[in-house]
C-alpha cells in the first residue's frame, strides 16, 4: 500500500514539473534570446526577487490546464507574426486567468517583468502586434505595458488599450497614461485601433528617470515623435521595472465572460544611447529620430 502511494506521489510530481516547463522555460530563455531581446545584459538585477519574472508569481504554482497557454516563444515557421528575425513572444489571457492578489482584486493578467532600470537616461524599444480578431473589452481596462517602480505605488507610465470618451467608434488603440502625481493623468492616444490590428507597431521611448523636474519621457511611434513629457518621471525608490503583456483590470464591469485576448511582442531592446539600439535593421535612423520635435 505504501509503495502504491509513493508511486502516485512521484507521478504527480513529475506531471507538475512538466506542467511548469513552459513558463519557466520562457523565463530562462527570453533574456538570452537575441532574436527577441537585445541589450539587457547590462540591466541591473537588484536581488533574487527582482530578476526577470512572470506576473503574478502565483502562476508558477498553478496547474497545467490553467497556465500553459499564457506565454510562449513562437516561430515564423509556424506562421506566427514576427517583427524581425524568426521569433516573437506571444501572450494570451482567457476569461478567469487570475491568480493570487489579482484574483482578490478583480484582475486578470500575464506580464513579463523586466527588472530593473536605474534612475538614469536610457532608451527602450518594443514592437507590438494585435491579431485581426482582437476584441476591445471596454469597460474593462486593458494595459499592454507599463513602467513601474518596484513598490506598491501607481505605475509611472502605463500603455493601454482603452475607451475613447470623445468617440466611441474609435475606442481601443494604444494610449499612454502618466501617474497623477507626475502629470495631469490625462491619457494621450498614440495609435488608432485600426492601425494595430494585423500590423506590427514599433514603440520607442527615451527617458530620464528622476524625482526632480529635470526629467523627460518621449515616445516615438514607428519612427515619429508622438508624445513628450517634461518634469518628474519617477515616484519613489531607486529602480524601475518594465512590464509587458496583457493586464485586465475591473473585470467585473463586464456583463459576461470576456473574450480571449492575444498580443505578440518582439524586438525588446534597451540601451543607454539610441545608436546602441541598432535600429537600422528596423529601418530607422537615430539621427532622424533625435532631431525630431513636437510642433
Amino acid at each position: 500500500m505504501l509503495k502504491k502511494i509513493l508511486e502516485i506521489v512521484i507521478l504527480s510530481l513529475l506531471f507538475c514539473n512538466l506542467s511548469f516547463a513552459g513558463v519557466e522555460e520562457v523565463l530562462k530563455k527570453i533574456k538570452r534570446n537575441k532574436d527577441i531581446a537585445q541589450g539587457f545584459n547590462n540591466v541591473k538585477e537588484y536581488d533574487q526577487r527582482n530578476k526577470w519574472r512572470i506576473n503574478p508569481k502565483q502562476i508558477l504554482k498553478s496547474d497545467k490546464d490553467s497556465r500553459e497557454h499564457i506565454i510562449e516563444i513562437v516561430d515564423i515557421k509556424d506562421s506566427h507574426p514576427i517583427r524581425f528575425g524568426e521569433q516573437s513572444l506571444r501572450f494570451e489571457v482567457r476569461d478567469g486567468d487570475s491568480w493570487g492578489w489579482d484574483k482578490r482584486n478583480d484582475r486578470e493578467r500575464v506580464e513579463l517583468i523586466i527588472c530593473c532600470f536605474e534612475k538614469k537616461t536610457h532608451w527602450n524599444m518594443w514592437s507590438i502586434y494585435l491579431p485581426k480578431d482582437y476584441k476591445v473589452i471596454f469597460p474593462v481596462k486593458v494595459a499592454m505595458g507599463q513602467f513601474h517602480n518596484s513598490g506598491d505605488n501607481p505605475p509611472e507610465f502605463m500603455f493601454q488599450n482603452q475607451f475613447d470618451k470623445y468617440s466611441k467608434s474609435k475606442s481601443g488603440g494604444y494610449w499612454v497614461t502618466p501617474a497623477e502625481s507626475i502629470s495631469d493623468h490625462v491619457s494621450k492616444k498614440l495609435l488608432d485601433q485600426k492601425d494595430m490590428l494585423g500590423k506590427w507597431n514599433d514603440i520607442l521611448v527615451n527617458v530620464k528617470w528622476t524625482h526632480k523636474d529635470a526629467g523627460f519621457f518621449k515616445i516615438w511611434i514607428n519612427g515619429k515623435l508622438t508624445y513628450e513629457h517634461r518634469g518628474k518621471t519617477h515616484l519613489k525608490g531607486e529602480e524601475i521595472e518594465h512590464q509587458l503583456g496583457i493586464y485586465r483590470s475591473f473585470v467585473s464591469r463586464s456583463p459576461g465572460p470576456d473574450p480571449t485576448q492575444i498580443v505578440f511582442y518582439d524586438e525588446l531592446r534597451y540601451a543607454k544611447t539610441c545608436k546602441k539600439l541598432k535600429l537600422k535593421d528596423l529601418g530607422y535612423s537615430c539621427e532622424d529620430i533625435e532631431n525630431q520635435s513636437l510642433k
